[in-house]
């Protein structure tokens, strides 16, 4: 198969970070009862032959009608071994997309996976099903957030069933969007028509950059924590979460997986100096100065940082359609623990 297509608009959109942060979304090709999805762990922007793992689409899809413990280890042990199992001959040291069973479900040729700040405006959002309705009517579908995984595999099977229209944009709920189209041009349609809508409806567009200099905060919240990491950033959003307690409740909590995964399930509010006595998160709020991203590597640090300002761009972007909605707990507590998350964290 000429992956040439694949790695061109992984590429393509891997570099854009208003669309990619970090290592996060995923592309797959198909063809002739063969899937190439991105491995985990690799970055879109760096797309090689090398990143995408050969899947057989028949053992995959097989999968979806096998019977599945409901206890979350032994369910999540039993689909990564079977994922694994379909992984075709020569391929066994790549490790694919927990999402690659997501892929294999759209017909369409290629599929696009993106987790980007002002979508997840919407699907981070307490109005955010009624307004996709709204907004894009039966073109795209909406599925509620769970687990992910074989239980969002699951769910995402019995939506296409149900649906008589072939489904090509599905927006995943605390999550992101996957659109599927039979061209690469087919992707790019898809996807400026829905930022293109979204853009029309925001109310105030978020301000995350930030050249000030740390008020001298960091190096105590170095010591406290242990991490030797300290990234501070007072960008007017980030003095606006930061000016009080109630102004910083939008961000407190993980919008999505990906912000577990690079800053941690948690953050913390400080009101000031001298009422720092531990810190307990790696994402540090404090009253009047701005917010802090911790990391005991450089790189940890700034991908840290590089969350913390998506999740002021999905806390703003959110306020257009009813305000934020953090993940709940529970799926919070599931991703903390989830083995495919902590090999993603292990290579971040």
């Amino acid at each position: 198969m000429n992956l040439s297509p694949l790695i061109y608009f992984s590429r393509l959109y891997g570099a854009d970070p208003d669309l990619v942060t970090c290592g996060g979304g995923n592309t797959s090709m198909k063809e002739d009862g063969v899937m190439y999805v991105k491995g985990s762990g690799t970055a879109l922007k760096d797309a090689v032959t090398e990143t995408f793992v050969g899947m057989d689409l028949k053992k995959l899809l097989t999968m979806l009608d096998d019977e599945y413990p409901t206890e979350d280890a032994a369910r999540e042990a039993k689909f990564l071994r079977d994922v694994t199992a379909a992984k075709l001959p020569g391929e066994e040291a790549k490790r694919p997309s927990v999402e690659a069973l997501l892929h294999a479900l759209f017909p369409q040729k290629f599929v696009l996976h993106l987790h980007p700040s002002l979508i997840n405006g919407l699907t981070c959002s307490l109005r955010g099903e009624e307004d996709c309705a709204r907004l894009f009517g039966e073109s795209v579908v909406w599925v509620p957030a769970c687990k992910p995984g074989y239980v969002l595999a699951r769910k995402m099977k019995d939506v296409f069933d149900a649906s008589e229209k072939t489904i090509k944009t599905v927006l995943l709920e605390n999550h992101g969007v996957f659109f599927a189209a039979d061209t690469v041009q087919g992707l790019d349609t898809q996807l400026n028509g829905m930022i293109n809508a979204l853009k029309t409806q925001v109310k105030e567009f978020p301000s995350v950059e930030s050249n000030a200099e740390d008020p001298g905060f960091g190096e105590r919240l170095s010591k406290l924590s242990g991490k030797a990491f300290v990234r501070f950033n007072a960008s007017p959003s980030a003095l606006k979460f930061a000016s009080s307690a109630e102004a910083a409740a939008p961000i407190m909590k993980p919008f999505t997986p990906d912000q577990i995964v690079y800053c941690g399930p948690r953050v913390q509010f400080v009101a000031c100096q001298a009422c720092l006595k531990e810190v307990t998160a790696n994402v540090v709020i404090v009253k009047g100065a701005g917010v802090y991203a911790l990391g005991d590597t450089e790189k940890n640090a700034n991908n840290c940082m590089t969350l913390v300002k998506d999740a002021m761009k999905v806390a703003t972007y959110a306020e257009a359609f009813g305000g934020a909605r953090p993940m709940a707990q529970e799926l919070v507590d599931f991703i903390v623990g989830w083995e495919v998350e902590s090999y993603r964290k292990s290579v971040k």
